[in-house]
C-alpha cells in the first residue's frame, strides 16, 4: 500500500474544529452558527447508499460533499453503510471547506483513505467479493416484475423500455397502474 492511514486526519477532528468555529482562521460571530445538514440522496433501502452533506453558516451554504457506500463491502458496511456514507459526505464537505487538516496534499479523510484501502485487491481476505447486482438508480427486478404483471392483469401490452426504466420511471408507472390512470403509449409504427 502507498500510503499510511496515520498521516490522513479522521473526519471527527475536522467537525470538531468545525462546530466549534475554527476554520480559516476564522471564529464566527454568535449569529453565524455552524450547522451540518445531511441527505441521502439514493433510494432508501439500496444497496448502494449516497448521501449529500451541506456545511452552513447561519444562512450560508459554505461547501457540500458527496460520499458513496456499498452494503456488504467491508466490515462496517455490512450493517451501518448509510452511517458510512454519511460521515465520508461530511469530510468531503468539510475538506471542500478548506478544513482538510494541516497537509493539504493529504485532502481526503482518514475514512476516506480506510475505503481506499479496503477496495484494494487483496489487502484483506476476509472480506467478501462484492458484486454489483444492479446499478444504482436501475428499476429492481421486482419492480419490473410487477409492472408486468399488472400491466397483463390489465390488458396493456407490455412497455418496449420495461427492462431498462429507472426505478422513478417504474415506480410513476405502477402508481398510474394503481389509481387507474395508465395510458398505454401510443405506438405509430406499422408492425412488419
Amino acid at each position: 500500500m502507498g500510503f499510511n492511514l496515520n498521516d490522513y486526519e479522521p473526519v471527527a477532528a475536522r467537525l470538531n474544529r468545525w462546530l466549534e468555529n475554527r476554520y480559516g482562521g476564522y471564529l464566527a460571530s454568535t449569529n453565524d452558527h455552524p450547522r451540518v445538514i445531511t441527505q441521502m440522496v439514493s433510494e432508501p433501502g439500496a444497496d448502494i447508499c449516497v448521501m449529500r452533506a451541506e456545511l452552513w453558516l447561519g444562512e450560508m451554504l459554505i461547501a457540500t460533499g458527496y460520499a458513496e457506500e456499498v452494503r456488504g463491502a467491508g466490515n462496517v458496511n455490512r450493517t451501518s453503510h448509510v452511517e458510512n456514507a454519511e460521515t465520508s459526505a461530511v469530510g468531503r464537505a468539510l475538506a471542500n471547506a478548506g478544513m482538510a487538516g494541516s497537509d493539504v496534499n493529504k485532502r481526503p479523510s482518514r475514512e476516506e483513505m480506510s475505503k481506499v484501502q479496503r477496495m484494494t485487491t487483496g489487502t484483506d481476505k476476509r472480506l467478501p467479493d462484492v458484486t454489483i447486482t444492479q446499478p444504482s438508480g436501475v428499476a429492481s427486478e421486482k419492480q419490473i416484475n410487477f409492472a408486468k404483471s399488472m400491466l397483463k392483469s390489465g390488458k396493456h401490452p407490455i412497455p418496449a423500455n420495461l427492462d431498462s426504466m429507472t426505478k422513478a420511471e417504474a415506480t410513476a408507472l405502477i402508481d398510474a397502474l394503481k389509481a387507474g390512470t395508465y395510458v398505454p403509449p401510443v405506438n405509430d409504427e406499422e408492425p412488419f
